[in-house]
């Protein structure tokens, strides 16, 4: 069932279309918030044959269970109940397919309007790397910590073509936060316009963990320009659990790599051990490699709330500040304005980072 509905949402839903199920923009506005609602010219008159099918089948399993004999009247409610959860539950589901498709289309969007002088990042945080020895006892199995690693994707279109490359950062031992995050963000935009000076713009996708998702990284993303010299225009949030990014699957790759690298009889059990294994054999294409040794981070964002943030996945960086939409491009969206007080990010050049390795045109 959930299958069929994911196959047919994703196929079926447009900007705008006469049946209602299908129509991102009559469902995604907010009925509450005029800025956040948008008009959608086509009238709401047909129906899908599949979404009526499915609707009808609810009620008919329903109506089955309310007309069906059950010794104990508990029996029954207990039945009423599991069937209404599952009505919910499939409800919620048509209604992640349509805000992920809606989501999704910031993303394509943005591949459309790359060029020499902007580039797109995708970043997500790994899973920990648990240590790994070429041969282990079973007492040092158990217990372990991990090492954190982040992943950024950078796109980048030249001579019409989608070029890609990929900064990993090692930490071995960090809170996953929003300073953190910043840091990191910073240090890549920082490599890129030294290596690159025409970059002048660049769009960030993520997903909805809190370290990104929050008034901290969203508005300390607006003064990114005064120190590296890149300005960061949108930063856009997937629906959660909107299926995997390309940090996702740089990170399967990687992995395979490190885990040859210990089949050939090595130990990753610290961060500079991480790194030999990501480079070894000539490294994986595209893909660049540092170590953060140290990680003072203490004041590095200054503290800025933005209110209902949770609720808006959408920001793109104004002179004024910040206009903020809860699904993408509907409605006119909510005007945040920025404290503007100097001092906003720490230098990075006060941080210990490892020279960056690997370099790709």
């Amino acid at each position: 069932m959930c299958e069929t509905l994911h196959n047919h949402l994703q196929v079926h839903v447009n900007e705008q279309s006469h049946v209602p199920d299908h129509c991102s923009v009559f469902a995604l506005s907010d009925k509450s918030d005029a800025d956040l609602r948008k008009q959608c010219d086509l009238t709401h008159d047909e129906v899908c044959d599949q979404c009526h099918a499915l609707t009808v089948a609810l009620k008919d399993i329903e109506e089955a269970i309310r007309t069906a004999a059950f010794d104990l009247s508990e029996d029954r409610e207990e039945s009423l109940y599991l069937c209404q959860s599952a009505v919910t539950a499939i409800e919620a589901w048509k209604s992640h397919q349509m805000r992920t498709v809606r989501q999704d289309q910031a993303r394509i969007d943005i591949f459309e309007l790359l060029n020499e002088e902007s580039v797109l990042i995708v970043s997500d945080w790994a899973m920990k790397f648990l240590l790994q020895m070429y041969r282990e006892s079973q007492q040092n199995w158990y217990g372990k910590r991990g090492i954190s690693w982040h992943i950024s994707v950078v796109f980048r279109r030249r001579n019409d073509a989608l070029q890609s490359q990929v900064f990993v950062h090692i930490i071995q031992s960090c809170a996953q936060d929003s300073q953190s995050v910043v840091l990191m963000m910073q240090h890549m935009l920082q490599t890129l316009k030294t290596e690159h000076p025409e970059i002048v713009q660049a769009c960030f996708r993520q997903d909805n963990a809190g370290c990104y998702h929050c008034s901290n990284t969203v508005a300390a993303l607006a003064y990114m320009e005064n120190e590296v010299g890149i300005k960061v225009a949108r930063v856009d949030f997937s629906d959660p659990q909107g299926g995997k990014g390309a940090a996702d699957r740089l990170a399967a790759t990687c992995k395979c790599h490190i885990r040859i690298y210990i089949n050939e009889g090595h130990n990753v059990s610290t961060a500079e051990e991480m790194k030999e294994a990501l480079l070894s054999h000539g490294g994986i294409s595209g893909v660049r490699v540092a170590i953060v040794q140290s990680f003072d981070n203490s004041s590095v964002v200054e503290q800025q709330k933005i209110p209902g943030i949770t609720k808006l996945n959408n920001f793109t960086y104004t002179k004024d500040g910040l206009l903020a939409h809860r699904s993408y491009s509907i409605g006119k969206g909510k005007c945040i304005i920025l404290q503007d007080q100097p001092g906003k990010l720490r230098k990075i050049r006060n941080l210990c980072f490892e020279k960056i390795s690997n370099p790709c045109s």
